[in-house]
């Protein structure tokens, strides 16, 4: 029999997985309070990486939030407005946050991104544009801290991430990336990391889901979510109500607010990011990450995309533009570009839970309902295999792809005693 499955929220999460789950013959609806591929799914950093991925609860986090309340030009930055609404999750988060459940948390990241590749295959193969860029470049001005950046990377080989196993020194990261300064001394290359134009990522997946009988249904805030023991049985929009076998839940940043509708607790918030465009420049044709900057510069075709901080300012964040001369700020010593011919600033929230993982799997209060949100700061990288875990769970009941880490039950007073 042919499932229906309603999948709500049409960012990369949502709109990959309908994809295939259309491949699979699934009847797929996509629905959305706005356009399709809003959010950060056009807006993020481009970078579609296996090697550096790392949750935001790291040792130092919590400290660094606490000092960036006086501090607007912080990386880093919680706004005291926020506190009220975070303070659940600023717990969970501070409990997250040592050395030991930080080096968990990377290596379910790694775990869950070792069929990355096949999964890139599988969307390109259906129409997705997934042509890389260059490989990513981390530079730094101080070389015991490249060394300490590289050293944290090596654990990680042994789940089949390509890790660089040696420093190179600044004249060389020059003659790959010319515009970086003098101030660089030492860093490495992340041969398995890569950029992509997120743009054109979303806008293929968009234009593949069109030319399948996938239904799309935009501009359709949920205003009613109909619910009958152990499953969701209807969602009322202004363009009608719907039924379905089952119905994923993917609403990026806005999770929380929507899981109420649902009758779920989902302890996702906003976390702001900023980015602002740059002349194209042949000296800058590599995707780089300044980790001493805290900042990043993507090239695509029409421009060098800076971006940068995380910011937490509530449900509805503000737009701060310090926060955007911060990021020009703060990248001038480390490479040469035309920060003063600087266009097209954006800013978008990114989908944070609070131990810095995705939460994605069957709530245990539905049969037929699935999660998946809180992909953070890195929605793009892991955007093809939970397309491929999703799909898997919602057609055959089970993924191959273990999720175990990601529970979305792991936030529940029980699970956390138990963890204690």
């Amino acid at each position: 029999m042919t499932k229906s499955v309603v999948i709500v929220g049409g960012g990369l999460i949502g709109l990959s997985t309908a994809l295939l789950l259309s491949e699979r013959g699934a009847e797929v609806t996509v629905i959305d309070h706005g356009q399709l591929g809003g959010g950060a799914a056009r807006g993020n950093a481009g970078f579609m990486c296996t090697t550096l991925l790392e949750p935001l609860a790291a040792p130092g986090a919590v400290k660094s939030a606490i000092t960036s309340l006086r501090d607007p030009t912080r990386a880093l930055r919680v706004h005291t407005r926020a506190l009220p609404g975070m303070i659940g999750w600023g717990l969970h988060f501070a409990r997250s946050a040592t050395q030991k459940r930080y080096v968990a948390g990377r290596i379910a990241l790694a775990k869950l991104n070792q069929r990355h590749g096949e999964a890139m295959s599988l969307l390109g193969s259906l129409g997705v544009d997934v042509r890389l860029g260059p490989e990513l470049v981390v530079p730094f001005h101080d070389p015991a801290l490249a060394e300490h950046y590289l050293r944290a990377l090596a654990p990680m080989a042994d789940y089949g991430v390509v890790v660089p196993t040696e420093l190179i020194g600044g004249d060389e990261l020059r003659r790959i990336v010319p515009a970086l300064s003098d101030h660089i001394t030492a860093g490495y290359v992340v041969t398995g990391d890569h950029s992509i134009d997120p743009r054109v990522f979303v806008d293929s997946m968009i234009a593949a889901l069109r030319s399948r009988n996938v239904t799309i249904v935009e501009n359709a805030p949920i205003t009613a979510v109909g619910r009958a023991e152990r499953r969701i049985n209807s969602i009322t929009t202004p363009k009608g109500t719907l039924t379905f076998d089952d119905v994923l839940l993917s609403a990026g940043a806005g999770s929380r607010r929507l899981g109420r509708l649902f009758g779920l607790r989902v302890p996702v918030i906003p976390g702001q990011g900023y980015n602002v465009g740059l002349p194209v420049s042949e000296a800058l044709s590599h995707p780089v990450i300044f980790e001493e900057a805290h900042a990043v510069a993507t090239p695509f075709t029409d421009r060098i995309r800076l971006g940068g901080t995380m910011e937490f300012d509530g449900d509805t964040p503000r737009f701060d533009q310090r926060r955007v001369d911060a990021i020009l700020v703060s990248m001038r010593k480390f490479v040469n570009l035309d920060f003063d011919a600087h266009f097209g600033t954006w800013s978008g929230s990114r989908p944070m839970s609070p131990d810095g993982l995705p939460l994605m799997g069957r709530p245990h209060q539905y049969d037929n309902l699935i999660l998946a949100a809180g992909h953070g700061m890195f929605g793009l990288s892991l955007t093809p295999t939970s397309a491929l875990a999703l799909c898997e769970l919602i057609i055959d009941g089970t993924s191959s792809i273990d999720l175990g880490d990601f529970s979305p039950d792991r936030f529940t007073l029980a699970k956390l005693l138990r963890a204690s």
